[in-house]
């Protein structure tokens, strides 16, 4: 089998849970399929960030995304002999001469208002909607990364559920809690941290709800702050938050590291006596699987994508309720043995979340998609 895969997502600079999860599906994939072909394509800039043996990558000028995503990509690949186009994103052409499989990690723009950070958003997601309804349409088959996702593909998108596919994310093999102590200390020292502050990474989107929770541990007692600074990860930093961590109250016991190098990650997570993800909604909740897999004591949000994936191997707080927010970091901060069983638990958890077993999953779908087009009459082809 030839597999075309955009990878776009792998840009300089910016790590992306779409890029991460690209790299760790690659990586077994292709080690587990030595004899198929992987064609990657990018535009001019992005980076090759998995090469072996059976990996073949092009890279395309896109000076429109558009006709780069609907004619640019789709042409390549049929001149090079793909026979079916993975999409780690819900961009992908809507016709193609071959069978398209899109992974769809969650529908944000869809459900949070708050997504649209300017006005000119709003404007745009409304034919992106349209487009994304095509999409679930024309796709062969749709992978969703947990069954919350699912139930949102099928109700927002119409999607027919015979072509959704349940594939949850998995960690590399990183993300463990037995670091090399030495490198994790100066990891640490690095980013200027010491061992046990309260951690949170990923993006600042308003729909992550990082206010919230930097309110929350500011409202503790002096003393306990002092021991478990906040520290946050990621960015791009929104103005508001901006503002809210500038002002001195909050300033004294937080600490903002923005956008780190995802090799420095697993280290971050292992120094973290909790981690913290308010987050209003999430298709998976890739960071929260990454704090058990490194032996963190997660408290998360009651968004239903974070209470499928960890279950009682977290605390979990309603992401409005700024007082259980407070009172969650003080409960666990104050008290070592109950984050101790929540590692195991977590750690538990996430063991269960294999590389092998996503990549093979995503492997299985793409081959269901190449089958069914062989089969398929002629005549009655779409494309």
């Amino acid at each position: 089998m030839i597999v075309g895969v955009d990878i776009r997502e792998w840009q300089p600079g910016n790590q992306t849970g779409i890029g991460r999860f690209l790299e760790e599906f690659l990586r077994v994939a292709t080690q587990a399929r030595p004899t198929d072909r992987f064609l990657l394509v990018g535009d001019a800039t992005c980076e090759v960030r998995v090469d072996t043996a059976n990996i073949r990558a092009t890279r395309i000028p896109e000076r429109w995304t558009p006709w780069w995503d609907q004619v640019s990509l789709p042409r390549a690949l049929a001149r090079l002999g793909a026979d079916v186009l993975y999409s780690p994103y819900i961009k992908v052409p809507l016709r193609a001469p071959f069978p398209v499989v899109s992974t769809i990690h969650d529908l944000t723009f869809f459900l949070r208002r708050d997504y649209n950070r300017r006005p000119a958003d709003a404007l745009v997601n409304v034919p992106f909607r349209v487009f994304c309804r095509l999409v679930a349409r024309r796709a062969a088959a749709i992978i969703v990364d947990s069954v919350t996702s699912a139930r949102d593909v099928r109700r927002l998108l119409g999607a027919d559920p015979a072509k959704l596919h349940v594939v949850p994310l998995a960690t590399a093999a990183a993300y463990r809690p037995d670091g090399d102590r030495t490198a994790d200390a100066a990891v640490w020292s690095r980013y200027g941290v010491a061992r046990g502050y309260v951690f949170s990474v990923g993006g600042m989107w308003p729909h992550k709800n990082v206010p919230r929770v930097v309110r929350a541990h500011a409202a503790l007692p002096e003393a306990l702050r002092a021991r478990h600074p906040l520290v946050l990860a990621g960015g791009p930093l929104p103005e508001d938050l901006g503002r809210l961590l500038r002002s001195p109250q909050i300033a004294a016991g937080t600490r903002l590291l923005g956008v780190v190098a995802e090799a420095d990650l697993p280290a971050l997570y292992r120094g973290a006596a909790l981690f913290v993800f308010p987050s209003h909604y999430e298709g998976f909740g890739l960071p929260a699987l990454e704090a058990m897999a490194c032996g963190t004591p997660v408290l998360c949000s009651t968004a239903p994508a974070l209470v499928e994936l960890t279950g009682d191997a977290a605390d979990h707080v309603d992401p409005e309720d700024e007082a259980g927010w407070r009172d969650g970091l003080y409960t666990l901060l104050q008290d070592p043995d109950r984050r101790a069983a929540m590692t195991a638990r977590g750690r538990v958890r996430a063991a269960g979340f294999r590389p092998e077993q996503m990549a093979g999953d995503i492997l299985k779908v793409l081959d269901e998609a190449v089958a069914c087009t062989h089969r398929e009459p002629q005549g009655e082809r779409e494309e």
